[in-house]
């Protein structure tokens, strides 16, 4: 879970960037939870209760400035990534004192912002175990979460059916599988299906229907707590979004 935080006094900018920063990274099937302050000592009043991984911060904002707020996050924490936003050039060098791990001009370009939550994943790989290993006809393959509609196990093998690659076999069982993926997104639904909620379109009768139209079946043992799991997933989801 990346949490991230967006400190802006422009309704308008903060809520474009939260808008591309949220793309960008369900694109990238990364888990994330992003809150929005309106000022620097909003960010600063609440930040003991409320720490983040990384804070994309406005410089020029009233009250307290972007660089000064920098100053007294890291009086309290110096290990969370700072991003400073700004339509001037003039602050790199102050924004350097701070330790920014990065500089995005306005108006926000998407690529840019892309590159630097890029960096910040390889910079911190223990926030990016978005992907599975696995071998299939003896060919190493990498499989990224987002790309996982949902696996089904026969036997000994496992049907790994994705968005890129079509179904994957791999011989394995699916119990390794649901211990490797420490993922919110995926649910143990039945002894021989696992489902990415993601592609889930809905609950028809005692099946989840897939976004592909597959009908995959929920057990009848605990399928409330099942049904239950999948309704917390979204409310979530549509919370973040």
């Amino acid at each position: 879970m990346i949490k991230a935080a967006i400190c802006e006094d422009s309704e308008l900018d903060r809520d474009i960037l939260k808008e591309i920063i949220s793309f960008l990274l369900t694109d990238r099937g990364l888990e994330y939870n992003i809150n929005s302050y309106t000022s620097g000592r909003e960010l600063v009043a609440g930040y003991k209760n409320h720490p983040s991984d990384i804070i994309f911060l406005d410089i020029l904002m009233d009250d307290i400035d972007g660089i000064e707020t920098g100053r007294l996050i890291r009086e309290m924490d110096d290990k969370v990534e700072i991003v400073y936003c700004t339509s001037s050039k003039d602050f790199a060098i102050a924004a350097y004192d701070v330790h920014a791990m990065g500089y995005l001009l306005k108006p926000y370009e998407i690529l840019r912002i892309g590159a630097v939550i890029d960096y910040y994943v390889q910079k911190h790989p223990q926030k990016n175990h978005n992907f599975i290993e696995v071998k299939s006809k003896r060919k190493p393959l990498i499989i990224p979460y987002k790309d996982i509609i949902h696996m089904e196990s026969d036997n000994k093998v496992v049907y790994i059916h994705t968005t890129t690659q079509g179904a994957v076999k791999v011989y394995n069982k699916l119990d390794a599988f649901e211990q490797e993926l420490s993922d919110s997104r995926f649910l143990r639904c039945h002894q021989s299906y696992l489902v990415n909620m993601q592609y889930v379109a809905g609950i028809v009768d005692s099946d989840f229907i897939m976004l592909d139209d597959q009908m995959i079946p929920i057990r009848k043992s605990g399928r409330k707590l099942i049904v239950k799991k999948y309704e917390d997933y979204l409310k979530e989801a549509l919370k973040n979004h």
